[in-house]
């Protein structure tokens, strides 16, 4: 059975995706609180020790630029690395085209809960203690990553 998906089909799927992430991000920042950032950094830190990237001498420009080419196909992202960490800038962003499809605040649940992912993800590769915050929200965001 070799049946081609039509342009609708993806919106549609898009459409569930956006449902379902939105119904998760909601569910864990009610029911975890205050623990919302530890959740997402172990998820992030468990899916970096996953994720087909191996930096036998990790700095934040290698890890910043390896995330870049891995995440591709869903953001655009524009690390600039500075002493304190980095800001990231994000051009495309899967997430905010979740937000604004499902009418979400942007720098809400679902964007807070992808940059502590991307925190863990950041952590583990680093293997330094990473912490995001959302600077700017809008047709591109910003966020700053502290690392320590």
């Amino acid at each position: 059975m070799n049946e081609e998906l039509s342009l609708e089909d993806h919106r549609e799927a898009f459409a569930e995706v956006a449902f379902l992430l939105d119904l998760f991000a909601v569910t864990v920042t009610d029911l975890m609180g205050g623990a919302t950032a530890s959740v997402g950094r172990i998820a992030g830190r468990d899916m970096a020790r996953k994720i087909p990237i191996l930096l036998t001498d990790p700095t934040p420009e290698t890890v910043l630029e390896a995330l870049t080419k891995h995440l591709i196909r869903g953001f655009e992202l524009r690390p600039t690395v500075a002493d304190d960490g980095a800001d990231v800038t994000f051009g495309r962003c899967a997430i905010r085209e979740c937000c604004q499809l499902r009418r979400l605040e942007l720098g809400g649940a679902m964007c807070t809960l992808f940059h502590y992912y991307l925190d863990g993800v950041v952590n583990e590769l680093l293997r330094r203690p990473t912490k995001s915050s959302i600077v700017e929200t809008g047709d591109t965001c910003r966020i700053h990553l502290r690392i320590r």
